[in-house]
């Protein structure tokens, strides 16, 4: 219930590249940079999630031009397919705000026959924008995840440690027997 909760208060990114080539892999990383940097102003304007879903939504043909642009300028010709559409989503973690997998709606970039790995975030709130090198969220990203979701909500993806399992140690007795000697 309380992913459900989430999901209907947040829209994720999620594009995924023409297959698992090195090239591909990259091309995948250039077209999320170009997107995201297109898409920054616009989405930092929105205020709850039908305005982002509004922007997202009259964007899809800018989104869709913008990435086969950036396709282009590596020599390469993949077509590129923009919707907007209810996807499946795994756990995804930043800097301490866990989400939980579930399905949320997203826009999709698909990059030619889209049967390589894929990359997702989310956008609003703009969980997106943040440095993900160092998975850090700013305080004003972590307000608005704060005016978004219910307390219940933002308690249960904030807590870093007390939901995580136990880690298993496995231990060899023959390893321990020589460490002593």
């Amino acid at each position: 219930n309380i992913q459900s909760g989430i999901a209907e208060k947040i829209v994720r990114l999620h594009i995924v590249a023409n297959s698992n080539s090195d090239f591909d892999q990259d091309l995948k990383l250039k077209v999320r940079d170009g997107v995201l940097d297109f898409m920054r102003d616009k989405m930092k304007e929105c205020k709850n999630r039908e305005e982002s879903i509004k922007v997202l939504e009259e964007s899809k043909d800018e989104i869709k031009a913008k990435a086969e642009s950036i396709i282009f300028e590596n020599n390469c010709y993949y077509s590129v397919n923009v919707s907007f559409e209810k996807t499946l989503f795994p756990v995804k973690s930043y800097d301490g705000i866990t989400l939980p997998s579930g399905m949320y709606d997203a826009v999709r970039i698909d990059i030619g026959e889209a049967k390589g790995q894929n990359w997702w975030c989310v956008m609003f709130p703009p969980l997106c924008f943040v440095d993900e090198q160092k998975g850090i969220i700013d305080k004003e990203t972590d307000d608005k995840l704060r005016e978004v979701l219910t307390e219940e909500e933002y308690e249960l993806i904030s807590q870093k440690t007390s939901k995580q399992v136990d880690r298993v140690q496995i231990k060899f007795k023959i390893v321990e027997i020589i460490q002593d000697i």
